[in-house]
């Protein structure tokens, strides 16, 4: 029997697979995502920091409400309400201390103030929780019947109104008050002057209680010294001199005659203390010499002497 031998080659029954291919629509659909979450937090960050920034800057520029409300004449009362807690509020008239009222937590403050006679300014400034300090000014102007003035090293206080003036009260600065019973619609009352600068506070009340008030500052000097000698050989008047800033000038009168006036200029010399010999020479009999000497605060002090001349 004829046999047919094969000669073919076996076969390999796996198929050969062929490589995969890179979807670049997917690496594109996620670039594409990923750039739009990043997006999407760079907007959200920058929106918040944008929000932040805004409302702080809106915080800072929120500014309270303040008001005067007159309660008298001479009494307004101050008023602020801010959105912000108020630490504390300052005022004072003019270019003088401040008084320091402290807040409460609250977001409400309110004072009393006592206008000071004159053309004054009321300077404000509020301290909210932010650390913003808002200022605020006022200008007042109150016609007051009292009137103070130097007299001498003394103060004289001079008052003149409608109604009777039941009593008056001063003090310096802070201290203690003194009472000095009127009962007139006109007065003048001197007081002594304090050495210094010091801040005197007048209160005039009158037969209804209505009360009237004034401060000022006083620059309270003292008075020069004076006193009148004759030299040894008493021809001669001395004047002796002095005084705790500087002497001004020197008025001097001989036997109440005005002809015999003589008018001694000691503002440029800069001197505290003075011994003079008059030139003219005692008269023979009676001898009255009037001193008159003056500081450069203009407060005088006067002198008077006789000396008798036998020779």
């Amino acid at each position: 029997m004829n046999q047919i031998l094969s000669t073919s080659m076996p076969t390999n029954n796996k198929k050969n697979k062929a490589p995969k291919q890179i979807n670049m629509n997917a690496i594109l659909r996620f670039f594409v995502l990923s750039l739009m979450i990043f997006g999407t937090l760079c907007l959200g960050t920058g929106a918040y920091s944008f929000y932040k920034n805004h409302k702080e800057i809106k915080d800072r520029n929120v500014q309270p409400t303040i008001s005067t409300e007159n309660k008298s004449e001479n009494i307004i009362l101050l008023k602020i309400t801010h959105p912000k807690v108020i630490k504390k509020v300052e005022y004072g008239w003019n270019d003088e201390e401040k008084t320091v009222v402290n807040g409460t937590g609250g977001q409400y403050v309110e004072k009393e103030i006592t206008i000071p006679s004159g053309n004054n300014i009321l300077h404000v400034i509020i301290y909210d929780e932010l650390g913003n300090e808002i200022p605020f000014e006022k200008q007042y102007e109150l016609k007051s019947n009292i009137n103070i003035e130097k007299s001498g090293n003394n103060i004289k206080i001079v008052y003149s109104g409608d109604k009777s003036i039941s009593y008056m009260t001063y003090r310096w600065d802070d201290g203690e008050e003194t009472t000095i019973e009127i009962n007139d619609s006109k007065f003048e009352q001197e007081i002594e002057a304090q050495k210094g600068l010091h801040t005197l506070t007048v209160v005039v009340v009158d037969e209804d209680n209505n009360t009237e008030t004034k401060e000022q500052k006083i620059n309270g000097v003292s008075k020069p010294k004076v006193e009148v000698d004759i030299d040894e050989a008493r021809e001669h008047f001395v004047i002796y001199a002095s005084d705790e800033v500087q002497l001004e000038r020197m008025e001097i009168r001989l036997n109440e005659n005005d002809e015999q006036k003589y008018v001694l200029n000691l503002k440029d010399k800069n001197i505290k203390e003075l011994q003079y010999k008059l030139p003219i020479e005692l008269q023979i009999g009676e001898n009255l010499i009037e001193v008159t000497i003056y500081n450069i605060n203009d407060v005088a002090t006067e002198t008077a002497a006789r000396f008798l001349r036998n020779d």
